[in-house]
């Protein structure tokens, strides 16, 4: 069997809970290289069978053929650390966001084009069983109405930019077409630390979806309600899937009993994700979250917190850093 052989950027919370234990399994995969910024890293090294270990991307780049490259560091450093492994020839598999702005984030799906390569984002809850259930209800015209949303206690740095994001590519994916106006809210007296925003998006396939970010909720919660075609999918994800067609109601249930010895890597569409990528390379067909549907999320993402009054830029002397966070 010829192995792809690849490369990962930071092995820290997220690499760790959701792309890292994936990649192990499969045969098909060499793990030939880790770029670490930890003083001894030989611990990750270890654990994950990495062949080498280098301290920047430049070197790890110079130093080895690879035919794909995991990003998984903080959003701050996803476009040099992908702008490299493209221009290196490499796949990338990238967390999202892609980039912290849009124009960068299409930029990368233009060298992506430009190099032939194939890049996706991973917007893990297109792949998330519940969700694809869901979706799947609604055929290609998709949902007329869809409501999502993600709430919890708390905020942190761009609430809505850095977790949000999945609802967004969500109502994106359920409703189809490109948008056509939105109009959103915001809560809180922190631009920077929102208390939450609502969005109302009209697409051109005539379909709505609505978007709720509550950081002012008493619990983490994250749910989808769908409509159209008289039919309705309700999920609360990542546990079940309620599926009514013409007055009959289906359920779906992630419990090991359902779905095997079910983890957040499988429930939430982390594992999938990873395999549809890997699947990807191999055939050199299109992601479903290719570069480019990441940078129309992000496109709309810009327009939401400019209508919510929100920045739509980093804040100048701010460094975000991983968190390990539903």
């Amino acid at each position: 069997m010829n192995k792809t052989k690849v490369g990962v950027i930071g092995a820290g919370n997220i690499a760790t809970i959701a792309q890292l234990p994936t990649l192990v399994q499969r045969e098909d995969v060499e793990l030939r290289a880790l770029v670490s910024r930890r003083p001894d890293p030989s611990a990750v090294q270890r654990r994950w069978g990495f062949a080498n270990v280098y301290p920047t991307v430049d070197e790890m780049l110079s130093s080895e053929q690879l035919d794909a490259v995991f990003v998984l560091t903080p959003r701050s450093e996803h476009v040099a650390g992908v702008e490299k492994a493209l221009e290196a020839g490499a796949d990338v598999f990238c967390e999202k966001p892609l980039a912290t702005s849009t124009e960068d984030a299409v930029r990368l799906a233009e060298l992506a084009d430009a190099r032939g390569c194939v890049l996706m984002v991973g917007l893990n809850r297109r792949f998330a069983p519940v969700y694809m259930s869901a979706r799947e209800a609604f055929g290609e015209s998709g949902a007329t109405f869809c409501v999502a949303q993600k709430n919890r206690a708390g905020s942190e740095y761009r609430a809505t930019f850095e977790n949000a994001i999945h609802m967004v590519d969500l109502l994106r994916w359920f409703c189809g077409g490109d948008v056509v106006e939105v109009s959103a809210t915001a809560a809180g007296s922190d631009p920077w630390e929102e208390d939450g925003t609502s969005a109302l998006i009209r697409f051109s396939s005539g379909n709505t979806g609505l978007l709720v970010a509550a950081r002012t909720a008493g619990d983490w919660g994250e749910k989808l309600d769908a409509y159209g075609q008289m039919r309705t999918a309700e999920v609360i994800a990542p546990d079940s899937v309620a599926i009514t067609d013409n007055g009959i109601k289906k359920v779906r249930t992630m419990s090991p009993e359902a779905f095997g010895w079910a983890t957040a890597t499988e429930t939430f569409g982390f594992a999938a994700a990873v395999h549809h990528f890997l699947d990807r390379v191999r055939d050199r067909g299109q992601p479903l979250t290719s570069g480019w549907e990441a940078a129309k999320t992000q496109q709309l993402l810009d327009q939401i917190l400019r209508e919510a009054g929100l920045p739509t830029v980093e804040q100048e002397g701010r460094e975000w850093s991983s968190k390990a966070a539903r």
